[in-house]
């Protein structure tokens, strides 16, 4: 077993530059070497000491096990991290990593997306053919969401998320208990009368209109549906 004692939490940026924790279900942890992150899926009051959403603990191993089998059966995309090791008596993921996510190059004063990485839209249109090629949606996609590795290709985390068009309808009581306020009206315009939730739609709000209010301040997503959803 990996002893993480000594690695460090990471945290997102969100857009007015403040530390923030990255997500709900996991506490991120670094190695001090910046190459290789920690998803330890608990409830850790020291790294969300004023969250007021609590995940239950079912909920939290759901998504664990989401995470897993994704990074696994994703693994032959470019997007895909490596997936090193898995324990899974504590639920833990050690995948790659380097450094930060896109959070911390969009909402960094003085630090610019397009110079750091001037071929990031292309290679998002790149992951976005690939979803469809392979028939699935990833609807967590976020600036935290995304980081780029050491040979400047970009990776996607968070793979809990992932849809593949055969679950398209999920119940959502399911998941009810990880829906937060600020996106809940997704999950709403998305739910039908029977109570499940339509993730082909949910992905096409998120993509079209969620990210440009609530996270990337940009129309790159919408174009991105356009060319590759409606092209």
């Amino acid at each position: 077993m990996t002893d993480i004692s000594n690695w460090s939490y990471y945290h997102k940026l969100n857009p007015n530059g403040t530390p923030y924790p990255s997500n709900l279900l996991y506490t991120p942890r670094v190695n001090p070497e910046q190459t290789v992150m920690c998803a330890h899926y608990c409830i850790d009051p020291e790294y969300r000491p004023k969250e007021t959403i609590l995940v239950p603990e079912d909920l939290v191993d759901w998504f664990f096990k989401r995470d897993v089998k994704f990074l696994t059966q994703l693994s032959h995309l470019d997007t895909t991290p490596i997936l090193y090791d898995v324990d899974y008596d504590n639920r833990k993921i050690f995948m790659e990593w380097n450094k930060e996510t896109l959070s911390q190059v969009l909402f960094t004063p003085g630090r610019d997306l397009d110079a750091e990485f001037p071929t990031w839209k292309e290679q998002m249109k790149d992951f976005f053919i690939s979803t469809k090629a392979n028939n699935f949606w990833k609807v967590s996609l976020y600036p935290n969401c995304f980081f780029i590795s050491k040979e400047g290709q970009l990776k996607t985390i968070d793979n809990y998320a992932v849809i593949p068009y055969e679950e398209r309808f999920i119940e959502r009581k399911i998941i009810e208990g990880i829906i937060g306020k600020d996106g809940a009206y997704r999950f709403d315009h998305s739910t039908d009368e029977k109570g499940f939730i339509d993730f082909k739609k949910f992905f096409e709000i998120t993509i079209t209109k969620h990210l440009q209010e609530k996270s990337w301040g940009n129309t790159v997503f919408a174009d991105i549906f356009e060319e590759v959803y409606n092209g």
